[in-house]
């Protein structure tokens, strides 16, 4: 399963990894695998890299709170 584009080198230099282990304790980010880290970037990595057709972010103040409304348009590429 390990994307052979990803060395150990790249890990560590990843920003995705990067931001990933900056929000995890470092005793915690220290036992991941080279393959973990891999798996993690290629999921973590679909999400960042595939953006929607339409992405509409409102922040609507009502009252004293403030409530906000997304809208995400694309194609459906989640397993059926």
């Amino acid at each position: 399963m390990s994307d052979p584009d990803l060395n150990q080198n790249s890990l560590k230099t990843d920003p995705v990894i990067k931001k990933f282990l900056a929000q995890i304790p470092p005793q915690i980010a220290s036992t991941f695998t080279d393959d973990q880290l891999t798996e993690l970037k290629r999921i973590f990595g679909k999400r960042v890299n595939n953006p929607n057709q339409v992405n509409i972010r409102i922040s609507i103040p009502f009252f004293k709170k403030s409530f906000y409304f997304v809208l995400l348009i694309g194609k459906d590429k989640r397993a059926k």
